[in-house]
């Protein structure tokens, strides 16, 4: 059975980390996987986990935004490949309708961010409606991920079922040692769908009412110059650590204390799952799938509500039991999504719709 495993970028995200993980962990015996990027190689280390699993990756040489080259280049690799399957990421599935249209097999799509705000309307509309046809089977990252999908497009579970993202659980859990400030961790691209600028925010009231704190950011995007100039006006730079674009995420999580999250809109962010097999409570907004991962292990609040995120933060920096308790069930939580159990649910897709 013949799989190609299409993503936009190799970047640091969430769909990317997942892509990643799924291409590595398939089993060989079953399925021959290989892996396109539509865009040139960028040295990303999901590129050498890739490659030194020894599966190929193709480029598409993808500049700017909309490519026709681009498109035609994939159409060439697809069809010297002849997948059985064509399993897209993101913004990947519009360059591989064409060829799709055109040949047997069958397109996987994976959902990674709530459905309605994945694309326009209509764009929405078009690949809803080719799942409707069976040509597109949609796949959600999480139960909560699916309930959304169907509310959105009023059809049966059966035409969107749901497979949890991966996280590789024996890479994380390493906790650090007491006797060091609380340190809270935020990790995700530094852009405005995020939100760190409330972690920030709060920052200043958290130290006032819990004494010394220290804050991870660990991303890169277009957001940083203002965040780090929030932090200077704020007067927290000194507790503020702008950790950049790391291929080690564990080494950062296994010095920090509690994961905390502020972002506007996620699907099943695989960061949150890396914060919680790394034994990290959770604090987090309620959005996307984020009631899938936090329960019993943190705490949810309200989308952009800077008291509550303040209140949340003091807490868990004042109260160590707290900390202990809820990092244990994260850490327990976080043993439903291994990388191995995503990537069996997926083969068994994969050969019920090439009928293998």
């Amino acid at each position: 059975m013949k799989v190609a495993i299409i993503v936009p970028v190799f970047c640091t995200g969430g769909a990317e980390n997942m892509a990643a993980q799924l291409a590595v962990n398939l089993d060989r015996s079953q399925v021959d996987v290989e892996v396109i990027s539509m865009y040139p190689r960028q040295g990303h280390v999901f590129e050498k986990k890739i490659e030194d699993a020894g599966i190929p990756i193709h480029y598409m040489d993808k500049q700017g935004h909309a490519s026709l080259g681009a498109m035609g280049r994939l159409w060439k690799c697809l069809s010297i490949m002849k997948p059985d399957i064509i399993h897209v990421h993101m913004y990947s599935v519009f360059y591989a309708i064409p060829w799709i249209a055109f040949h047997k097999a069958t397109m996987v799509r994976t959902i990674h961010i709530q459905p309605d705000q994945e694309f326009t309307p209509f764009l929405r509309w078009a690949l809803h409606s080719g799942a409707r046809m069976g040509k597109i089977f949609p796949v959600a990252i999480s139960k909560a991920n699916r309930e959304q999908a169907l509310a959105l497009y009023h059809c049966s579970e059966k035409l969107y079922p749901y497979v949890n993202n991966p996280v590789e659980l024996e890479k994380y859990y390493h906790r650090k040692q007491d006797g060091t400030p609380v340190t809270f961790i935020a990790v995700g691209r530094l852009e405005e769908r995020k939100n760190q600028v409330l972690i920030i925010h709060a920052l200043p009231e958290v130290i006032r009412q819990a004494g010394d704190v220290k804050l991870i950011l660990l991303g890169d995007g277009e957001m940083k110059e203002f965040l780090v100039q929030e932090a200077e006006r704020l007067g927290v730079s000194h507790s503020v650590e702008f950790a950049g674009n790391q291929n080690n995420p564990q080494d950062y999580l296994s010095v920090s204390d509690v994961f905390v999250s502020a972002s506007h809109m996620e699907g099943l962010p695989l960061s949150v799952l890396e914060g919680m097999a790394s034994g990290l409570p959770v604090i987090s907004t309620d959005v996307g799938a984020m009631r899938d991962l936090v329960q019993g292990n943190g705490t949810l609040i309200m989308d952009n509500d800077l008291e509550a995120l303040i209140r949340e933060m003091v807490r868990f920096a004042l109260d160590p039991e707290l900390r202990q308790r809820c990092g244990e069930k994260s850490r327990e939580m976080a043993k439903a999504y291994d990388a191995e159990s995503c990537a069996r649910a997926y083969t068994e897709i994969y050969r019920k719709l090439s009928g293998s």
